[in-house]
């Protein structure tokens, strides 16, 4: 029973951590423009160099009073085609549309015919992006808070009572576990009072959690943890790390779920106990 009570600790501490890391992946996507950036990439190979920009389509976009590229991956294809009806052709535009041999509907047919297509691209290039962001930040947070797997592990192990506090907060994380978080529906901000709002509501979270488990702290304990450990113990604590990042980014929804099983096998033992 003090096994699965240090699991289930652990399991909830992971999740924290996941947390954070989706906290300050929102900041780090607010900052870089991710999405927006990711569609224009898209935007300019689907329409071609010479033919629509990107910014014509922004602009379309912001007569329709949608706010930036990434507005469109919600809009279906006969819509984006009445958007396009609206932009004006530069003359080099039409030009370029000349020499090809397209006139501008043949062109406009083609755009429509090919935008389903365009936006699953941003949707693998956009997802693959976030995969590359949450590994790298999970690495960070790992390593700025020493959030070692073994270290952790060892010390709820050695302190049940704490162990078993940090297990009792598993059925309020599951409460609120479903509820948004950092910069609801990954859209960049638009204006300097945004970009204030997403980091100082991702700052707070992320103090408040960190305050509530003080365990996942442990930056002034590097030099404790990595003397006198000798070269297998030193080889065996610092794998704790990678590993610990490895298990973060698979990010905050899968380790809820882990959590959910571990409390329900955690309840009936818990049952079972008081029965007998």
């Amino acid at each position: 029973m003090g096994t699965l009570q240090t699991l289930l600790a652990l399991v909830v501490l992971i999740y924290i951590l996941c947390v954070v890391v989706q906290f300050m992946q929102e900041g780090v996507k607010a900052l870089s423009n991710t999405k927006g950036e990711t569609m224009r990439k898209v935007i300019q190979n689907f329409m071609g160099d010479k033919f629509l920009q990107p910014d014509q389509v922004k602009a379309a976009l912001t007569n329709r009073g949608l706010d930036g590229l990434a507005a469109l991956e919600h809009v279906n294809k006969e819509d984006f085609r009445k958007l396009i009806d609206i932009i004006p052709f530069t003359q080099d535009q039409l030009q370029a549309l000349n020499q090809a041999n397209v006139s501008v509907d043949q062109f406009k047919d083609h755009a429509e015919a090919a935008y389903d297509a365009a936006m699953a691209k941003f949707r693998r290039l956009y997802a693959a992006k976030n995969r590359q962001w949450v590994i790298g930040v999970s690495f960070a947070v790992v390593l700025a808070l020493n959030a070692n797997l073994v270290r952790i592990y060892e010390e709820l192990a050695a302190d049940q009572v704490m162990s078993q506090a940090i297990a009792g907060t598993a059925s309020k994380l599951e409460k609120t576990s479903n509820q948004p978080q950092g910069n609801e529906g990954g859209q960049a901000p638009s204006s300097a009072e945004d970009f204030v709002k997403v980091y100082n509501d991702n700052r707070q979270a992320i103090e408040g959690n960190l305050r509530e488990y003080p365990i996942l702290v442990r930056w002034s304990k590097w030099r404790k943890d990595y003397q006198g450990t000798g070269a297998g113990g030193a080889l065996y604590t610092f794998l704790g790390l990678p590993v610990m990042a490895l298990l973060l980014s698979l990010g905050a929804p899968f380790w809820n779920d882990v959590l959910k099983g571990v409390t329900g096998i955690n309840n009936v033992l818990n049952t079972s106990e008081k029965k007998r």
